[in-house]
């Protein structure tokens, strides 16, 4: 399973140092970048995906609210800051939990759980390991993963597109990603996951599946390629 790659956008260089000790505790996290203030945190999210942020609410430019307010489709986000009344908005942007420093590594944990919590409650493997369940509205449907064209990040929802239909489930794209197997998927843009064996062709920054036409990001491209060239050579499906 992939780890969960982090980055930590704080201007306090004792708190990174802190947040950054906590990631190394956890094997299933990993640390990709810290970030003295928001606006070098952007220059790196427009070239790179990462699944979680731990991000301060005061700091000198552009403070944290805001900075999340200006990511497009940004990714899971902890808060962590010493002011508790930041803690309303948030929620309201929907952080997953609000650490209040100083951050005692018991609190770390349960955050990083509640990560866990909603994965699990969203998509399940089942024991085939051949399909997945996701949770659309009120029930649960299982979805074979040689039916998946590819996934699409929608913020905290992604859009599953089928053969033969589509659905959208609250899930976030690095969390689907980390339970579906390498061997059919991979990542090709941050709003991105495709079922490699699907690709049709491949013409600068877009490939087609079928009659979608899907951007290739940049630093997704060598990766992708690979798995893509390899599925060709072999024979699809």
């Amino acid at each position: 399973m992939n780890k969960i790659k982090c980055i930590i956008v704080d201007d306090e260089p004792l708190a990174q140092d802190v947040i950054s000790d906590y990631i190394g505790r956890l094997d299933f996290l990993a640390e990709v970048g810290r970030f003295d203030d928001a606006l070098s945190a952007i220059k790196f999210l427009n070239n790179e995906s990462v699944d979680l942020i731990f991000l301060d609410i005061q700091m000198p430019i552009l403070d944290g609210i805001n900075f999340l307010k200006a990511l497009s489709h940004p990714p899971t986000v902890i808060f962590t800051t010493a002011h508790r009344h930041y803690a309303v908005d948030g929620f309201e942007l929907n952080a997953v939990d609000y650490l209040v420093k100083p951050i005692p590594f018991y609190r770390f944990v349960q955050a990083i759980e509640k990560i866990k919590e909603r994965t699990n409650t969203t998509t399940q493997l089942i024991e085939d390991t051949n399909a997945a369940f996701f949770k659309v509205e009120n029930k649960k449907i299982k979805v074979h993963y040689i039916d998946i064209l590819f996934i699409e990040s929608l913020k905290d929802y992604i859009k599953v597109v089928l053969k033969d239909r589509s659905f959208v489930t609250y899930q976030t794209l690095s969390g689907v990603l980390a339970l579906l197997p390498d061997t059919h998927f991979v990542q090709i843009h941050k709003s991105f996951v495709i079922n490699y064996q699907y690709v049709n062709a491949i013409e600068g920054n877009m490939l087609t599946i079928e009659e979608h036409s899907i951007p290739i990001g940049r630093s997704y491209r060598e990766n992708a390629m690979k798995k893509i060239y390899l599925t060709g050579k072999k024979g699809w499906r």
